[in-house]
Parts: C-alpha cells; sequence; structure tokens
C-alpha cells in the first residue's frame, strides 16, 4: 500500500437482484442531495429503495445507533436476495446520458476502486474544504453497516484522448445495467478482462486524482479504514480500497455554481450591505429573468470576477476587478491561482469588506447554498434575504488548483451528473 502511484483494483459487486424490477426504482441520488420531499417519495416509490439505507426513514439524529437498522436491513437483503454479491472481480464503463442547456450530452467513466491514500502523498488531491458534520454522520454508517453504497467522483487527465477511447471500445453490446433518475440515464457495462485492467493502469502512470465529489466520503473512508486492525494486517483487505468513478476532466465533466443566501436578522442590515457594496465596487442594475440561462448570461459579460447580487427585487451586476480599496490587501493572502477562484474572492475580500464597512457581523448572517438561479431569487424577495449568484468554475481551474495542492472554499463547486447510490455496491466487512 506505500507504493506511490495510482492503480485501479476490479472487486467484487453487490448489485439489486432484479427479477423484472425496474432498477430506476432502487437507486437514488447521493444522501447529500436528496431534499426531504424527494426521500419521500423515493421511499415510496419502492419498498427497497436505496435510500432506506442512505437515509433510513426512522432516523433519530439524537440515537447513537441511529444506522443499527440500516445496517440490519443490509444484511436482510444479502441474506434473502433482494441484493447480489458476485464472485467475480470486475469493473464497469460507465455512461451518464443526458440534456444540458437544450443539448444532448453524454459522460464516460470508469466505475472501479483505488488504493485509499492520504491527501498529503499527492495521489489523490481534494479541490474544496470540507465540513465537519457530515464525515461523522457518514461514519456512523459506515460502522454500523460496513458497506459502500455509492462512489466518490474523481477527475484524472486524457491529453490524448486515450482514456476515452479505451471506455468507449470496451462498452460493446447491450449494457449489464440501465436506469434513469431525475432525467439522466445511466448504463453500466461489466468488464471482467485483465487486458482491460492492465491498459487501464498504464493510462494511469503518472496520474493523479481530483476529486470532484465525495470528498466527504473519502475522508470518511479513511477515517473507517484506520479503524480496523485488520487492513493493517491484509493489503488486499476492502476498507484498504474506496469505490470512484473516473472521468477526464477536458470532456466528461460538467460543473454548475453555487449561490449564496445570505440571511440576515433585520432587513435593514441587507440595505446596509447593499450600500457598502455599491460604495466599494462597481456595481450595475441590470434586467434578469430569473432563469439560470440568463444569469449565465450577464455574468459571462466580463472578464473580471462578476457576481449578481438580487435583493427585493432588484438585481445588480457586481465586479470586482481585484484592485479596490481592501481588496487587494485581503487577496494578497491568498496563493495566486485562488485569486482566479470567484468563491475565494467572495469570501475573502468582497463579504468581509462589505459586512465590515456595515456594521454586521460574519456570525449574525445565516448563510445556505443552492445550484437553482430561480430559487435564489424566490429566497432574494423575502426581508433579510440578500442571494449572490455566481459563475460555474471550469473543469479545467478545480484541476489546475488542486494539482497545485490548493483548496478552494466550502460548495464551490457542484458536478453534474451524480453517480446515484444503490447502482454498484461493495461490501467491505463480513
Amino acid at each position: 500500500m506505500s507504493e506511490r502511484r495510482l492503480w485501479v483494483v476490479p472487486f467484487c459487486p453487490v448489485v439489486f437482484n432484479l427479477q423484472g424490477a425496474d432498477l430506476s426504482q432502487l437507486i437514488a441520488p447521493p444522501y447529500d442531495t436528496v431534499s426531504e420531499r424527494e426521500c419521500a417519495d423515493l421511499l415510496a416509490r419502492h419498498p427497497c429503495n436505496i435510500v432506506r439505507l442512505i437515509l433510513p426513514p426512522d432516523l433519530d439524529r439524537d440515537k447513537a445507533d441511529r444506522y443499527d437498522a440500516a445496517a440490519r436491513l443490509w444484511r436482510q437483503w444479502l441474506a434473502d436476495g433482494t441484493l447480489l454479491e458476485l464472485d467475480e472481480p470486475s469493473q464497469f464503463v460507465y455512461t451518464q446520458r443526458f440534456r444540458w442547456r437544450g443539448e444532448e450530452r453524454e459522460h464516460w467513466l470508469l466505475l472501479t476502486t483505488i488504493p485509499l491514500t492520504p491527501y498529503e502523498q499527492g495521489l489523490v488531491r481534494p479541490h474544496e474544504h470540507t465540513m465537519p458534520k457530515p464525515k461523522s454522520d457518514r461514519l456512523a454508517l459506515l460502522r454500523a453497516m460496513g458497506a459502500e453504497l455509492s462512489q466518490v467522483h474523481g477527475l484524472i487527465s486524457d491529453d490524448t484522448g486515450e482514456w476515452q477511447t479505451l471506455l468507449r471500445s470496451a462498452a460493446t453490446g447491450t449494457p449489464w445495467l440501465c436506469a434513469q433518475l431525475n432525467g439522466v440515464t445511466h448504463c453500466v457495462w461489466r468488464i471482467t478482462d485483465t487486458a482491460f485492467t492492465a491498459e487501464v493502469n498504464r493510462l494511469l502512470q503518472g496520474q493523479q486524482v481530483v476529486i470532484a465529489d465525495g470528498h466527504h466520503r473519502y475522508e470518511t473512508a479513511l477515517a473507517f479504514r484506520d479503524e480496523l486492525p485488520e487492513t493493517r494486517a491484509d493489503p488486499d483487505h476492502p476498507a484498504n480500497f474506496v469505490g470512484i468513478v473516473l472521468a477526464d476532466h477536458q470532456r466528461n465533466a460538467t460543473v454548475l455554481p453555487t449561490h449564496r443566501l445570505l440571511r440576515f436578522r433585520h432587513p435593514e442590515q441587507v440595505e446596509r450591505v447593499l450600500r457598502e457594496l455599491m460604495r466599494r465596487f462597481r456595481t450595475v442594475k441590470v434586467e434578469w429573468d430569473g432563469s439560470d440561462e440568463g444569469a449565465e448570461q450577464l455574468l459571462a459579460a466580463t472578464a473580471a470576477h462578476a457576481f449578481l447580487v438580487v435583493a427585493q427585487g432588484r438585481v445588480w451586476q457586481l465586479i470586482v476587478y481585484g484592485f479596490e480599496s481592501g481588496v487587494a490587501q485581503a487577496l494578497s493572502q491568498l496563493p495566486p491561482l485562488l485569486r482566479k477562484v470567484d468563491t475565494a474572492v467572495l469570501h475573502h475580500a468582497v463579504l468581509p469588506l462589505a459586512l465590515a464597512g456595515a456594521g454586521v457581523t460574519p456570525e449574525s448572517v445565516a448563510l445556505d447554498y443552492t445550484h437553482d438561479a430561480a430559487t435564489a431569487m424566490a429566497f432574494a424577495q423575502r426581508d433579510g434575504g440578500l442571494a449572490v449568484l455566481l459563475r460555474s468554475v471550469p473543469p479545467s481551474l478545480v484541476w489546475e488548483v488542486a494539482s497545485a495542492g490548493h483548496r478552494m472554499p466550502p460548495k464551490t463547486t457542484y458536478f453534474v451528473p451524480k453517480a446515484p447510490s444503490g447502482l454498484v455496491m461493495r461490501r467491505l466487512t463480513r
């Protein structure tokens, strides 16, 4: 496990035993993207929907054993044949087909496992900071269940196109699994050929993985691995590896922005912050139809850092060039690469300066997030609500920042589509 290179390892998958059932009714989005309403819909969709394991319906966050029922259900499904564990190690070519901005798009990925390595080794790199609460929650589930129900999403580089060519050439015939979820068609081809694995590992020589989605899951897997004494004695123990879907950042990555929703205790604080933003930065009042496409067009109009600020039915385009009063000093504390990232500029310069000038303490402002421009617009209509809409971060910049060893602020990116929970699973302990 100490060898400093990246390689993939086939694994024995656990999958739903369909027997005429529709896999589309059994899978679910990753746990951290499922709203309460969607969770209820998934629970009603099928009695064996995977959401019963990742977000048990009787969850009581005050109980230390809150995931024991999910673990018992997992073992029951394995025992009664609802789930099947196949005995031949495999890898999986995986496609996501979806409609994006009026056009059909297709991502090609490899679903596999890689050795778990600390970030310090440089083989797996994070691109944004994480939060402690989700990790403690997922670790509790992992301890109880000893199973991996979804994968981390990782990026590699494919300048030559060889990676995509290899995946396409291996995906022959009818897909082994196929399902639809939230407008995305997920297709999986099972590959057991050792020559395919050898070619994958050849292409991964000298590579690194940048985590696109699933930082919390990766860090939780590391913590779980370190808790198990048997992983130190057995380098091939399943918990020494992590499930991952690998895609190249050049052709097979789509990123949404994550907009900021700021709730102030008093509506008059919003007005004070708006005045500070207008005093310190270039602001232009604009017309916006509330759509994602309209926001993108307004924000793409300048090469500088640009934001849409929305409050009480009014919309401004705010532009930051980097040399305004106080901004240059604030940004000088950041590595040059992070100065290219809009969220870093927002949280290290724009918001601190505006809040301080308005006499508003950061602790008194509640911060939330959304990927939907219409939701941001609706939020900004409420008293005490102010929305800041951002541009999406190009995958190439995500790669560049992470490769240099830096991290963006939490909730900077939102890679889509997500690999669903329950598509292909893996047992970690017996």
